[in-house]
């Protein structure tokens, strides 16, 4: 009778085994009975790096039996710390007249005959985690994830494992996506010195932080300073039915000091727009918005946290999650190729049975904005720099570009109902130089509209085109450069070094200089005939 349930034990087992989550399974190792058995479960999901995973021995299995010939339910015993699990659940587990003395084998009997992996061999892992962490008295081993991927993996790694059937449990806060499972836990037999290994499923709460650019979101831009920035977070609403006490599901968002959050009220809020899927949230009823600036460094903490999200939004699992904002770049922001990070991150629920929360990885957009040197020098001598020369900025098309003076000899544009300073004042200074800062990418132009005292006004504006390469993925500049200017030595600023010559300007045709001369030349012919008619006039007097 034995060697019948054996054999139909091992049919049972070795079917649930090609399962995705593994139930009891048959031993076909023919080696002496050591500790050596080993687990590795991984995941592709950054948010799995560094997780805590733990792995509870439920039942051992005793291979040197199985190898003997005398093994008993497959080699398998039930743990006695699992007994009072299978007491409790007696009822739901259809478990008759169980006792300490016959739990064992009543959990056995169950185990082995769970076949279906989703209406019966989940719903039994999801049940013995919940279980399992409520219990203080538990053998477990606990490990976590490398923190850095290896061929595109995050593993978590058990080794000197004894032998038998374990439940792993990650550190819950699965949005659970792709498959539905409802849980993070599985079931994995060691049967023998071979790594058991196992790719999760299961997804955790990711953030994407995105960042205007032109028309497309993206982890980087170019903008002038008082310009709007406008920001987006993404997510996917978690799947929240084993959470028992409510679900923390909070955004938080930091700004650069370079960044003035817009929308601010006096209490400390503002107002973003949130939706899941299309359907635009209320807030104050579905979240609240508060913000929170640091006096010492001048960085914007935002914080949207949803309210009642379980209760509110279970039914929602899988969905887009986006939070919408805008904030304007300041005068602070820095300006070059180090550029404005702004950080973003979602904490979480991760324990169905408690209060623990975690967070998920930071994501981060980079916000650009630039600056040239024009230098103004004598042609025959370089090492001459000349003060005074008077420029305009212009866009592509030839438009003046109002300017706002920042500091000596530091201007950018104008922007709402600030004041532009004058034209005398946009000069070269002492150094020849003259510094236009807070541009974006693109072409403009810079007309030198007053040349310095002895010198000759430039004939044709300049062009100068600002371009930047990017990383796509990060959003971190790789390259910048200014056409006509080359870089200083602290790799910041471009230089473009103008030469003027001296000398008068030749007057050209239609100019006032031809006007000037043509008038004296016809006043001139005018006397000399008017002094010709009086000299004949006289002469023939004279006769």
């Amino acid at each position: 009778m034995n060697s019948l349930i054996r054999k139909v034990a091992a049919g049972v087992l070795a079917a649930v085994t090609m399962l995705g989550i593994a139930g009891l399974g048959a031993s076909t190792a023919n080696a002496a009975q050591t500790d050596n058995g080993s687990i590795k479960v991984s995941s592709t999901n950054a948010e799995f790096a560094g997780k805590e995973v733990k792995a509870y021995q439920m039942f051992s299995y005793d291979l040197d039996a199985v190898n003997a010939g005398t093994a008993d339910n497959g080699g398998f015993t039930l743990n006695s710390e699992w007994n009072q699990f299978f007491i409790d659940n007696a009822t739901e587990f259809n478990l008759s007249d169980v006792t300490t003395a016959n739990v064992a084998q009543k959990a056995y009997d169950y185990v082995s005959g769970l076949k279906d992996e989703k209406t019966q061999v989940v719903p039994f892992a999801k049940k013995a985690s919940d279980w399992a962490k409520t219990q203080t008295g538990l053998t477990v081993k606990t490990e976590n994830a490398a923190t850095t991927a290896a061929d595109g993996k995050y593993t978590a790694t058990f080794t000197g494992l004894a032998y038998g059937s374990y439940l792993v449990s990650p550190k819950a806060g699965s949005t659970d996506t792709k498959d539905k499972r409802g849980t993070d836990a599985i079931l994995l037999n060691v049967l023998n010195g071979t790594a058991v290994e196992r790719d999760l499923k299961s997804t955790y709460p990711t953030i994407q932080k995105t960042v205007k650019n032109g028309t497309d979101d993206k982890k980087h831009n170019s903008v002038e300073i008082g310009d709007t920035v406008d920001f987006k977070l993404s997510s996917t609403v978690p799947d929240m039915t084993e959470y028992t006490n409510g679900y923390t599901f909070k955004f938080t968002d930091t700004l650069s000091k370079g960044l003035d959050l817009n929308g601010t009220l006096e209490d400390g809020t503002f107002t973003p727009t949130v939706k899941i899927g299309t359907t635009e949230l209320i807030k104050g009823t579905d979240y609240t918005a508060t913000y929170t600036t640091n006096s010492d460094t001048g960085k914007t903490a935002l914080e949207v946290n949803m309210l009642n999200f379980k209760d509110l939004h279970k039914d929602d699992a899988g969905k887009a999650i986006t939070v919408e904002y805008s904030a304007t770049l300041n005068k602070d922001a820095i300006v070059g190729s180090t550029g404005n990070q702004n950080d973003a991150k979602i904490t979480y629920s991760n324990n169905p049975n408690g209060t623990g929360t975690g967070d998920t990885n930071e994501d981060h957009t980079y916000t650009y904005t630039f600056n040239f040197d024009i230098e103004k020098v004598n042609a025959a001598d370089p090492t001459e720099k000349l003060k005074n020369a008077q420029f305009e900025l212009q866009n592509d098309k030839g438009d003046k570009i109002s300017l706002v003076k920042v500091s000596e000899g530091v201007f950018r544009p104008v922007k709402g109902t600030e004041t532009a300073a004058e034209d005398k004042d946009v000069v070269t200074g002492t150094d020849g130089k003259l510094q236009f800062t807070g541009l974006k990418e693109g072409t403009y132009k810079v007309k030198e509209t007053k040349a310095p005292e002895g010198f000759n006004l430039l004939k044709d504006p300049i062009t100068v085109t600002i371009s930047a390469q990017y990383d796509e993925n990060t959003g971190k500049l790789t390259s910048w450069s200014v056409t006509n200017g080359s870089t200083t030595a602290d790799g910041k600023t471009p230089v473009i070094t103008v030469q003027n010559n001296k000398g008068v300007t030749l007057p050209e045709t239609g100019g006032m200089g031809t006007v000037l001369f043509t008038v004296f030349g016809v006043a001139i012919v005018a006397l000399g005939a008017a002094w010709y008619v009086k000299s004949n006039r006289k002469s023939r007097h004279t006769a």
